[in-house]
């Protein structure tokens, strides 16, 4: 039953969190679309990507946001953001493009460049700063320079679904 409920759990949060941002978008003629893979490696070790709405413990999920400009001209300054469920630990390394010029929240709506730190008191009262894990990621910003009319960017980020 606890596998059901995170694989209801995570629709859920992914089609509200998402959803704000898609609307927003696709006012201003630019329009994104999200599309969710599990990635399995087969015999050969080659990876193999399979459109899934379902996921479970251990799984390794891709996601890959497209935006594409259909207004008549370019526009600058996109910031795109892609919601990490609660349940899913961001994997770093798999961000395409690369996080330069990325950033990332673990509260919702403050973003900072990698490595995410955070200040914790230590019990003699002094302070220090640790890096946030990934595990508590919960959102990805890319900033996408420009667009120009008619083009698109394809967005690619991983996470892992782990137990809660």
């Amino acid at each position: 039953m606890s596998v059901m409920k995170n694989k209801c759990t995570f629709l859920t949060i992914l089609i509200l969190g998402f959803a704000a941002n898609v609307l927003a978008q696709q006012s201003e003629e630019v329009t994104s679309v999200l599309e969710v893979f599990r990635i399995t490696v087969n015999e050969d070790g080659e990876e193999i990507s399979v459109p899934s709405t379902e996921v479970a413990p251990g799984d390794l999920i891709e996601y890959r946001l497209t935006y594409t400009n259909k207004l008549d001209e370019s526009i600058t300054q996109l910031y795109p953001i892609l919601p990490v469920p609660i349940g899913m630990e961001f994997k770093i390394e798999s961000a395409t493009p690369s996080l330069e010029g990325a950033s990332l929240s673990n509260s919702g709506n403050t973003f900072q460049r990698l490595p995410l730190t955070r200040q914790v008191r230590q019990p003699d009262g002094t302070t220090v700063t640790v890096e946030v894990p990934s595990r508590e990621y919960r959102r990805l910003r890319w900033m996408v320079p420009s667009l120009d009319a008619g083009d698109q960017v394809i967005l690619v980020a991983r996470v892992k679904v782990i137990n809660n």
